[in-house]
């Protein structure tokens, strides 16, 4: 009997191919979508799973008062923790480069490299990495020792035994290779390539290096709740404790707990402060999901259609003995196949569809790694059983239930129950479809909004240029002096925080007119505004006429004059609240310039130029202002002084307007999957729409040609057959616009400056659908229409 179902399965195929090639292709075009989405999810969810001990590793962090996360905290505070907290087994910090590039070499081989992270000796205690050569237990007791990837040593040493050999850092600090490790099995939110044991760790320990950040391990989990308790009492009562005000009043007398703690799995995707990758993760997983629920109903709706068109040979078979069961698994097994089908399409198109979506986002993601896990068959098959039951069940069930009678007399309609079934799926097909484009419009809008909305400063002409510390710092006013000698320089700067780049996050608190306030500190020269073209609104700018702009004076932003509560800041004095008694003089206010994209709010920030006050800042950038009237020339001139400047050091330099579009990009992602999606739906929808109109039709042939006979016109049999689709396609624009406004105006909510939701968007949406479905419908009820009469009554 199975055998019998396939062969009429593949029949019925083959007898409605333009239906069967709207259903399959259209579940496969939406399955395929869904499993890439899914596969996606898989992996962000995969963060920090590499091992089970994991969830025992907690990093330490505080909490500004402007509810900033400041991820570095003091150096001695996880030794701290360790000692007065029984339940750390052990701790280390570290502080990683991230996208910066460290140079690496080995002799006269040189390599630029990501994701180098700088600990002390107790990293592979905390964070237990398995090593493919080396002992964990003993890798990092040596001071300068270097743990590296076998794609890194394979970059340095080819195909030789890198252990024992020498790696150095910017051609001065050696460190010795003590270990290859494997990359984890699952994505982490610390990226090691070379994992280095700082020298200088010791030496650098005081209280006011805040360059670290900090892990705990555990010797068995705790709530959040006890464990943030126990640090912030063990701070406070070794730190911060100044008479014999206990923990319990210091906090009730309104001071808030300054630590916080985050286990490394939710990291991640679960952070207490800050933005999260998983809230895009998720919002392309649930429009992936309306996809394929889109294309089930398409699915389902052209199967009810079918199920009419073979009446007659329900009513055979049933004359014939089949019972209702028998039928009912016998159009069961077609749908089944039909999907099966649609999902070996899938998984094809997944083969085409995956690179494109790897180079979209930057991943490595592949089916080959995850698509044989019991996850991924458990999730792929759950999704796989859903579609053929909304598929198939109920016009299974029409099918199954046709009358013998009914349809031996000739009564092929679905009745009113299936008709408002049908209908209603239209409906459903045409809300996601117009949700789709109304997201599209909103996003598209946003998108426009933040890349033509003032940002506060100019980039363009700005050269950004990588440079080592020395030339940043002690050397910085001879190199500026010598950039400025080349044709087309015309200005050179150097800051901290480069704007579009790695933000300097770490915040200090400064003592103003006896209150606190927690403000972003910046070190940048004398011509950082001028080289950006930032407009100062009350003061002056940093000037080399004023010799005590090195040391003694500072300018800040409009937020923190804001945060100040005062309105002219201008000759007022601001200090470090927790290590210096020297000043600094206000002496300018700058308009605030966006440095992070629209999803933030401008950062509260201090500017000075020297690092003689209190905590030492470093890292950044050069910034050359250059005219682009002969920028071949100048960066050729530029390139050949670097070589003089650090020799050995190739110029690494880009541009800032081109760093700062780098912002928008996760924003420009998701809005070219959302293009793809409502392609994708409104296809769908459309021939959906375009196959159950074509059922209509020749359900209506005879009623047709009658009308025309008695002189109705083609416009009015067009205007006949097509309004009641365009009734549903109305009902279909008013379900989804409260439901899109909802939705959308939550994921404005993520971003810091925004353009409003304007009606008239919703308004290009439904004109939108409106046309399409009007375009699909009309066209073939005027083919209809234009046929001949006498073709359609030959049989009465």
């Amino acid at each position: 009997m199975f055998r019998n179902y396939c062969k009429i399965a593949f029949r019925s195929l083959m007898k409605s191919k333009f239906t069967s090639f709207v259903n399959i292709g259209g579940l496969a075009i939406s399955l395929a979508s869904f499993l890439i989405i899914l596969l996606y999810l898989n992996y962000e969810l995969s963060y920090d799973r590499w091992d089970p001990s994991l969830k025992q590793v907690y990093r330490v962090s505080r909490q500004t008062e402007s509810n900033f996360a400041n991820n570095p905290v003091p150096a001695p505070l996880a030794p701290l923790l360790q000692e007065h907290m029984k339940e750390v087994e052990a701790y280390t910090r570290i502080i990683p480069s991230g996208k910066h590039e460290i140079l690496i070499s080995v002799d006269d081989r040189k390599i630029y490299q990501q994701n180098v992270v700088m600990a002390d000796s107790g990293f592979l205690q905390v964070f237990p990495l398995r090593l493919l050569a080396g002992n964990a237990a003993t890798a990092f007791n040596e001071p300068a020792s270097a743990l590296i990837t076998k794609a890194v040593s394979e970059k340095l040493f080819g195909k030789e035994d890198p252990m024992g050999k020498v790696i150095k850092v910017y051609n001065r600090m050696a460190f010795t290779v003590t270990g290859v490790i494997a990359e984890p099995a699952t994505p982490s939110h610390i990226n090691a390539s070379i994992i280095l044991r700082d020298p200088y760790m010791a030496a650098n320990s005081g209280w006011g290096n805040i360059s670290y950040i900090s892990y705990i391990r555990l010797r068995e989990p705790l709530s959040p709740g006890v464990l943030e308790d126990k640090v912030n009492r063990i701070f406070y009562e070794h730190r911060l404790k100044t008479g014999n005000e206990s923990y319990a009043a210091y906090i009730k007398a309104g001071h808030a707990p300054s630590l916080f703690t985050e286990a490394v799995p939710d990291i991640h995707n679960f952070p207490r402060l800050g933005s999260s990758p998983f809230k895009t993760t998720m919002i392309l997983f649930l429009l992936a999901g309306l996809l394929l629920l889109s294309g089930a109903l398409n699915s389902s709706n052209l199967s009810l259609v079918k199920t009419l068109k073979r009446s007659r040979e329900v009513g055979v078979r049933k004359v014939m003995g089949s019972s209702r069961s028998q039928i009912l698994g016998q159009f069961m097994m077609e749908v089944t196949i039909q999907c099966g089908i649609s999902l070996l399409l899938a998984m094809c198109l997944c083969v085409v569809m995956l690179p494109l979506f790897n180079q979209t986002f930057g991943l490595s993601l592949s089916f080959s790694g995850q698509l044989y896990s019991y996850k991924m068959i458990l999730q792929g098959g759950a999704a796989l059983l859903a579609i053929i039951l909304i598929s198939g069940l109920y016009p299974a069930m029409v099918f199954s239930r046709r009358s013998v009678v009914h349809v031996m007399k000739g009564n092929f309609s679905m009745g009113n129950t299936g008709k408002r079934f049908s209908h209603s799926l239209i409906v459903v097909q045409f809300a996601v479809s117009v949700f789709f484009m109304v997201s599209v419009l909103v996003m598209a809008h946003q998108m426009n909004f933040m890349k033509h909305r003032d940002i506060g400063f100019n980039p363009e002409q700005v050269v950004q240029i990588e440079a080592m510390q020395p030339t940043r710092e002690k050397n910085f006013e001879q190199t500026r002096a010598k950039l400025l000698r080349i044709p087309g320089v015309q200005l050179v700067s150097k800051t901290t925080a480069v704007p579009g780049g790695d933000i300097d996050t770490s915040f200090s608190t400064f003592n103003y007119a006896g209150s606190s306030r927690a403000l972003s500190s910046v070190r940048v020269s004398t011509d950082f505004f001028a080289t950006l073209g930032i407009a100062v609104l009350a003061g002056r700018m940093f000037s080399d006429a004023h010799p005590e702009d090195q040391d003694n004076t500072a300018i800040i932003n409009e937020s923190a004059a804001k945060s100040l509560g005062v309105v002219d800041p201008v000759g007022t004095q601001i200090r470090y609240a927790s290590c210096d008694s020297v000043p600094y003089q206000i002496v300018g206010v700058v308009k605030d310039f966006q440095v992070q994209g629209f999803d933030s709010y401008v950062r509260p920030t201090l500017y000075s130029i020297s690092n003689a006050h209190c905590t030492y800042q470093s890292g950044g950038a050069l910034l050359v202002k250059v005219n682009t009237a002969s920028l071949d020339k100048t960066l050729a001139g530029i390139s050949a002084l670097w070589e003089t400047i650090e020799p050995g050091f190739p110029l690494r330099y880009s541009f800032l307007d081109d760093n700062f579009q780098q912002v928008f990009s996760s924003y420009t992602r998701v809005q070219y999957i959302i293009h793809v999606f409502t392609f994708i739906s409104v296809f769908i929808s459309v021939m959906g729409l375009l196959a159950l109109t074509v059922y209509m039709t020749e359900q209506r042939t005879r009623e047709i040609g009658i009308r025309k006979v008695l002189g109705a016109s083609v416009g009015g049999i067009v205007a006949l057959l097509s309004k009641d689709f365009l009734k549903l396609v109305i009902f279909s624009v008013l379900i989804a616009t409260p439901v899109a406004w909802y939705l959308l105006e939550r994921w404005l909510r993520d971003f810091a400056y925004r353009a409003g939701i304007s009606w008239y968007l919703f308004a290009i949406a439904a004109a939108g659908a409106l046309l399409i479905a009007f375009a699909t419908v009309g066209l073939q009820s005027l083919l209809a229409a234009r046929a001949n009469p006498v073709n359609s009554l030959k049989a009465e």
